[in-house]
């Protein structure tokens, strides 16, 4: 085996090695959008660059056997891509079935006639050379298989500058290594269409979606890839006058929007990526045990001056296993209800009180001419004093008026007046 057999053999090999760290790295976030299909695209990376190295190391089988099984690699990092863009995106609803059945039957049957070519000869068209280290060139099938990678690959590119100028200034970071990832097997494939390839005879493709993933890793711990992703919004969220908190499970702030900034005064420009409880000094009030039920509500307040009175629903976002990935905060202000209570309440208290002290007679009283007594609606007679005692707040101290002692008795009258 030659020098550049050697060479590119082992270079080969570890591009297979990177392709599965990264995919193993990526495991342990596969239930991120995206996660499960990057660790797809990886794996179909590595079996690329793999069997392309076994092919460039002379290893039996020989012949064309293991250039050709590199297919295996290549026609599942195509699909597996796609659907990772569709998911970091958040354009799942586009994973209809009908897309889903072209992304698994067109590799399938891309590789069904790749391996029965000699018997109809429409993936090579009897153009293969025997030499060949590469599959550059081929019948209607091969130009058929090259034009779907193509537009699939073109696709999500459009997809991911959609989503690079809707976004937010930590998603443009993370989408724009995103979409230079996705951009470097293009610029590498338009190099060696002209001929600007600076290693002969090795096709440099597996190698730059090797750097795609490599790329990808490099966002995962710089920007927390797959932790803080783009979150699906609308106008509505954001010209809503509650404050909206989204925070993923180390407490980050995974999303915004102006109101919670002008509700709590902060004046950062973007708060994303930031910890919630250095930002917010009400996030210790916020804390909730994991037993707790998925939708609470309370009611804080934010010392002042003045105090503010805050309505805080928290809802546990949860993944399609039901395993907790964040928290959404909704934050309303009711200061002025809160006021407006107190006002009534203060009001009320001030008439129970004033009622309390004066309770009075209307209407008209049935009363006798003679003894002077009040008849009640049930058509009893009753002491005029019993009456108002019973009908009033008021109480009764008796004694003799004057007119009353001289008719009653006159001695004890005189005396009075001696």
């Amino acid at each position: 085996m030659s020098g550049q057999n050697i060479f590119y053999s082992t270079l080969l090999f570890l591009a297979a090695v990177i392709s599965i760290v990264v995919a193993i790295i990526v495991w342990r976030r596969r239930f991120a959008p995206g996660g499960l299909a990057l660790v797809a695209f990886m794996l179909g990376m590595a079996c690329w660059s793999g069997t392309y190295a076994l092919y460039w190391a002379n290893l039996y089988p020989a012949g064309h056997f293991w250039l050709d099984a590199t297919y295996v690699g290549v026609v599942a990092v195509v699909p597996a891509f796609f659907i990772f863009v569709l998911r970091f995106t958040h354009n799942d609803h586009w994973l209809s079935r009908p897309l889903l059945a072209l992304l698994i039957i067109q590799p399938i049957l891309t590789l069904i006639i790749l391996w029965t070519d000699p018997w109809h000869g429409l993936f090579f068209a009897g153009l293969r050379d025997i030499t060949a280290s590469t599959i550059y060139t081929g019948g209607p099938w091969f130009w058929v298989n090259i034009i779907y990678a193509y537009s699939i690959n073109l696709l999500g590119v459009l997809l991911l500058t959609k989503s690079l100028f809707a976004s937010q200034a930590l998603y443009r970071r993370q989408i724009g290594l995103v979409l230079l990832a996705t951009l470097i097997p293009w610029i590498v494939n338009i190099a060696i269409l002209v001929r600007l390839i600076p290693l002969p005879e090795l096709d440099l493709t597996p190698l730059a979606f090797t750097l795609t993933g490599i790329i990808l890793a490099y966002s995962l711990f710089q920007y927390r890839f797959l932790d803080v992703v783009p979150i699906a919004r609308d106008k509505l969220i954001e010209n809503m006058k509650d404050g909206v908190l989204v925070v993923d499970n180390q407490e980050r702030v995974v999303d915004h929007n102006l109101a919670l900034q002008k509700l709590l005064g902060l004046k950062t420009a973007s708060l994303i990526g930031q910890k919630a409880a250095e930002l917010f000094p009400i996030w210790p009030q916020l804390r909730v045990n994991p037993e707790e039920e998925d939708n609470i509500r309370q009611e804080i307040v934010m010392s002042g001056p003045p105090a503010q009175h805050l309505n805080v629903q928290l809802i546990r976002l949860r993944d399609r296993q039901q395993k907790e990935q964040g928290k959404l905060i909704i934050l309303r202000d009711i200061t002025t209800r809160k006021q407006l209570e107190q006002e009534r309440e203060a009001l009320i208290s001030t008439l129970q009180e004033t009622l309390g002290q004066v309770k009075t007679l209307s209407g008209l009283l049935p009363i006798c001419a003679n003894c002077k007594k009040i008849r009640d609606d049930t058509g009893y007679w009753h002491d005029v004093a019993v009456y108002i005692r019973d009908h009033s707040e008021a109480e009764f101290s008796h004694g003799i008026c004057p007119d009353c002692m001289k008719s009653l008795y006159p001695e004890l009258s005189e005396k009075r007046k001696k």
